[in-house]
């Protein structure tokens, strides 16, 4: 699941205990000290989550639609998802 959090100000050893937009409490591992939000990744399950850069998870879409166009998964118009997604990638390195 990805969600924006911010940090509470505590940390337990090397993580940083984050808060997401929806009340989720996490330990982020790697959070940046000089930032408030930050996109994190995590198993709605679990207790940690990873810090997600804005223009790593816009290569990491792209990416995955040019698998998606490679392998001809899609064919006619493009779905309403696909194409936020190609928004979401569009300028990082893999969608160009």
């Amino acid at each position: 699941m990805l969600d924006l959090a911010i940090s509470n100000g505590s940390g337990l050893g090397n993580r940083t205990v984050v808060e997401t937009n929806n009340g989720v409490e996490l330990k982020a591992l790697g959070w940046p000290q000089d930032c408030d939000f930050q996109i994190v990744a995590f198993d709605p399950e679990g207790e940690d989550c990873e810090v997600v850069g804005a223009d790593g998870l816009a290569e990491d879409i792209g990416k995955a639609l040019a698998c998606l166009d490679g392998a001809s998964v899609l064919e006619g118009p493009k779905p309403a998802w696909y194409r936020r997604l190609e928004r979401c990638a569009r300028g990082s390195h893999s969608a160009q």
